[in-house]
């Protein structure tokens, strides 16, 4: 057993990832990180079906401790879900809760925003896939130390569906 599985999986969200950023589009890239991170949150559980705290879980796990961006999990949680049902910057939760900052988007060498609203944050796209990326290592890391869960996740991997057999 190994994560060579899990790594190609990874290299092939992390490649159209990439596509679409160099192509310039940069909220479409975001939203595919978002997917990327559901998906690698869904992997590091046990039950066939995960939810927002199993991503939320994920983030704190893999991302935040070691490339932490500048919002919480809760809030990633919430922005990525109105980028993917709505297309918006801002979810339900942002409106009903007035602890979910907004995250607002950036990309590029966008100079440091002076933000002086408490209710937003802003996330460089880059930075969040950047994040994303550090958190796969991480997961990887994490499942070379565990059997177990490598197992889940290779028997999840065997589940997708796939364009071409995953290489490593």
């Amino acid at each position: 057993m190994s994560t060579e599985q899990v790594f190609a999986f990874a290299k092939q969200m992390t490649d159209s990832i990439i596509c679409l950023r160099d192509g310039g589009h940069h909220l479409q890239a975001a939203m595919l990180t978002y997917v990327a991170i559901e998906q690698m949150a869904w992997l590091s559980v046990e039950p066939l079906r995960s939810g927002p705290a199993d991503f939320q879980r994920w983030i704190n796990s893999y991302m935040q401790p070691y490339d932490p961006l500048p919002c919480t999990a809760r809030e990633i949680w919430e922005a990525r879900n109105g980028l993917l049902h709505m297309g918006t910057a801002e979810s339900f939760a942002n409106r009903d809760n007035a602890e979910i900052r907004l995250l607002c988007y950036v990309y590029g060498s966008t100079p440091k925003l002076a933000n002086k609203s408490e209710e937003v944050v802003f996330v460089r796209v880059e930075d969040l896939v950047t994040s994303y990326l550090t958190g796969v290592m991480w997961f990887l890391n994490h499942l070379d130390g565990d059997p177990n869960e490598l197992q889940v996740a290779e028997g999840k991997i065997a589940r997708m569906l796939t364009q071409r057999p995953l290489q490593p």
